[in-house]
């Protein structure tokens, strides 16, 4: 990338950064499910009150009861959302509404974003996957925070890049930035904007520390939400769910200093996650479409 292309960069990461820190960053609303997480976070919510959200959202809804019949839960049939709820609990349903407003923000009706969406989008699954099964395999207390911070690890991505949409389509048209300034742009701001949306949302402090690093693993904390989502991240990525061009050397660096950090064999860990793309959630694959 040439000089003109840095300066682009530079530029356009400057302008999404402001209106990070200016607070006009636009987070695609997501009333229902916000409504239902805010009810959660009471310890003694009332399965009612959840239920009666979830009643005005019909796409929500299915995908609760989805998830409560699905075999994770026994594989017997719940045919009331009460008993969708019930079954769930608060954690994972905790987690459902947080891939219901994910879902939100990498969904697009922009062609040429769909495709790197949805490459994001089944990347971050993967890595929440491999990460609620490492966080339970490896005694972390909350394998769910480590399966929402999994899901989010990279949701600052599409947020940008439906920026630079914006800013190609206010400006020269089809053309005015190149592949190569794009993904620089993109590279170096999402970790910022994660954390904005983390912190619009109101997510759990390591939820968040695991958005703005995933890259070192913390000694400090061997079996962080963090550190159980970068050693993910880097398993995700061997296993074909990769946003980019990653060094095969890079990346079994990561998963060998990983397994070690955490005191876990990566034999066990492969066996852990396969069929991964079996496991996505309920309307994943139509994410970006």
């Amino acid at each position: 990338m040439g000089d003109n292309g840095e300066k682009l960069a530079a530029q356009l990461e400057k302008i999404i950064l402001g209106r990070v820190a200016t607070g006009r960053l636009v987070v695609p609303p997501t009333p229902t499910a916000n409504r239902c997480l805010t009810l959660l976070r009471d310890p003694e919510f009332k399965t009612r009150k959840i239920v009666e959200q979830l009643e005005g959202e019909p796409l929500l809804a299915a995908r609760v009861m989805w998830e409560a019949n699905t075999a994770a839960f026994g594989g017997v049939a719940v045919r009331t959302l009460d008993g969708a709820v019930t079954r769930i609990g608060a954690q994972r349903m905790k987690s459902l509404m947080v891939e219901h407003m994910a879902d939100d923000v990498f969904r697009s009706s922009d062609r040429k974003l769909v495709e790197a969406n949805t490459k994001v989008w089944e990347h971050s699954v993967a890595v929440a996957i491999a990460a609620r099964d490492i966080g339970a395999f490896v005694g972390n207390s909350d394998p769910e925070g480590c399966y929402v911070a999994g899901l989010l690890h990279d949701i600052g991505k599409p947020v940008i890049a439906a920026i630079l949409s914006e800013v190609e389509r206010k400006s020269a048209g089809k053309g005015f930035i190149d592949v190569a300034v794009w993904h620089n742009v993109v590279a170096t701001t999402h970790r910022k904007v994660g954390v904005a949306i983390a912190t619009e949302w109101k997510l759990p402090a390591e939820v968040t520390s695991a958005i703005r690093d995933c890259s070192d693993y913390d000694p400090g904390e061997r079996n962080s939400v963090s550190n159980v989502v970068r050693l993910a991240n880097a398993l995700a990525k061997r296993e074909g769910y990769s946003t980019g061009k990653d060094s095969a050397d890079d990346i079994d660096a990561m998963i060998m200093v990983g397994t070690s950090m955490l005191g876990t064999d990566e034999k066990l860990l492969s066996r852990l996650l396969t069929n991964l793309r079996g496991r996505f959630p309920a309307g994943a694959a139509d994410v970006g479409r």
